[in-house]
């Protein structure tokens, strides 16, 4: 067999007297994909970590075409020619596209020293081309996507002519479609035999790209598979020790009640237009589309964060419009939105006050709040949602991100609000913590709760969705229910195109209805 172009032989790495990474060997050859798994805790991020050069390791040898050597510094890496995508994305989002694709390589300058911004520019735009890329390069790079904003990392990795490639998580942001387009320019670095470690939560993909499969339990490589014939319940086993019976799991009863949310010809100028649609008590309603087809924008209009400009919404059959989140909350209605880490936590601060946020208003006596119950309640919720922490103090930045959201979710849903409007509740969350979400949401739903669930894993919508709502350019393009439910009817209608069998104009009001 052909030598491997990376080799880690026992490599160990411990903080303090925990044992993040035990002795592990793992090759990875020239042309191929492997994929890393493994619950969050596992070692993936130390791994990682070690192989860029951030983390050194405490015992082991790196070995790079049977040669051994010393990764010190990402740099070294870079130089090396191992290239990592990390899961939170390092960009400087005050400058363009052009500047964050060439930052680290030596710009173009005139002789007296100024840059020579034309071709800065026309050289990022060759290595956006190169990738298939069409985002403007006098772009800054805040006013992107999330999508767009790993394409770019992505690029600046793939520019650099690396001979290994590390992503970490690369599709958490991004749709079918541009993971498709994602899967295309991997296929091409294999075939120019470029080495691609593949660490994902999503095992569809890993199935879909791979060549071998890597399992990471508690520090320990507990197997190596080849891909072809995998028996994926395996895997999971392998993953949590334990077998997973449903990854989507469905108790609730096919019964739906009166709806709870309800959407009339509701615009806003930017991001949506004409949206019709309800929710019911007990169903959960599954809202697809690409990523910018006005998603997240409609569900912060419920919210309360974004104006209504027309059209009617009505909750629990009162006329709706949310002046503030903070009148959502109290009325029984509460958001999830798809970036936590931004737009739901401080990360400095404790997991009990991270949780107790939610509904500290509800225990306050005379402008303070009741700690005794704070604290019964945080315990509670440590129970009812199998957070692990090492204790309520612990800062909630240094939890995995499974553990970070089901703090957010014990926030809010200890208010026992009616309506929840969840935004890619299980991205960047390993398979454990999303099955027990999954199974979170069902007994919602089971409960008599309207549960709206905006995500971009196929998988997940359609196993959870009583029925699915596409979004295409801020227009509901397709209701589907039934065998309607499909990945290919809701790609296509995601992607403007015709769907057969599937509503282009869904119902709204009172005649919205769970088949």
């Amino acid at each position: 067999m052909a030598e491997p172009l990376l080799r880690l032989e026992s490599i160990a790495k411990s903080f303090g007297e925990v044992s993040a990474l035990k002795p592990i060997r793992l090759d990875l050859y020239e042309g191929e994909v492997l994929g890393l798994v493994g619950e969050n805790g596992a070692g993936k991020s130390t791994l990682i970590k070690i192989l860029s050069g951030v983390h050194q390791p405490d015992s082991g040898t790196l070995l790079w075409n049977g040669i051994g050597i010393r990764i010190g510094s990402p740099l070294q890496a870079i130089q090396t020619g191992i290239a990592t995508i990390h899961q939170e994305l390092a960009y400087f989002g005050r400058l363009t596209v052009a500047e964050n694709l060439m930052m680290g390589d030596r710009w173009p300058r005139f002789p007296w020293g100024g840059v020579r911004w034309s071709l800065l520019h026309r050289q990022a735009r060759e290595r956006l081309d190169r990738c298939g890329l069409e985002i403007p390069t006098d772009r800054l790079v805040d006013d992107l996507s999330p999508a767009q904003k790993q394409e770019i990392a992505i690029a600046r990795a793939l520019s650099r002519n690396a001979r290994v490639l590390v992503l970490d998580e690369p599709t958490a942001s991004l749709t079918e479609p541009e993971v498709l387009r994602l899967f295309e320019q991997l296929n091409a670095l294999r075939r120019q035999g470029v080495a691609i470690l593949y660490v994902s939560h999503r095992l569809d993909e890993i199935m879909q790209l791979t060549d071998r499969v890597a399992v990471l339990r508690d520090g320990e490589l507990v197997a190596t598979y080849p891909t072809p014939g995998l028996d994926l319940n395996q895997v999971v086993r392998d993953m949590v020790g334990r077998p997973l019976d449903q990854v989507f799991p469905r108790t609730r009863s096919r019964a739906v009640g009166v709806p709870l949310l309800e959407l009339e010809q509701v615009s806003h100028s930017t991001f949506f237009k004409d949206v019709s649609f309800s929710v019911r008590a007990g169903e959960v309603v599954g809202l697809a589309g690409l990523v910018g087809a006005g998603r997240s924008e409609l569900a912060r209009a419920v919210y309360g964060l974004y104006p209504v400009e027309s059209g009617r919404m009505r909750l629990m059959n009162r006329e709706w419009r949310p002046r503030t989140p903070h009148q959502s909350v109290r009325s029984g209605l509460v958001y999830l939105p798809e970036e936590r880490k931004r737009q739901s936590l401080v990360l400095e601060h404790s997991v009990s006050d991270s949780i107790s946020i939610g509904f500290s208003d509800l225990i306050c006596r005379w402008g303070l709040v009741d700690r005794a119950e704070e604290h019964s309640r945080v315990a509670a919720a440590h129970r009812r949602y199998s957070i692990r922490s090492a204790s309520p103090r612990q800062p909630i930045g240094t939890l995995s991100g499974g553990n970070q959201q089901k703090c957010i979710l014990a926030r809010w849903l200890d208010r026992d609000p009616a309506v929840i409007v969840l935004d890619e509740p299980t991205r960047g969350v390993d398979v454990g913590a999303k099955a027990e979400i999954h199974a979170l949401i069902d007994r919602l739903a089971g409960d008599g709760k309207a549960v709206l669930l905006i995500s971009s894993d196929l998988p997940e919508i359609l196993g959870m969705s009583d029925r699915i709502l596409v979004m295409h350019q801020g227009r509901i393009a397709a209701e589907m229910s039934d065998k309607q439910m499909t990945q290919e009817n809701v790609i296509r209608a995601a992607s403007g195109l015709p769907v057969s069998g599937a509503s282009s104009e869904p119902e709204s009001g009172d005649k919205s209805r769970a088949s």
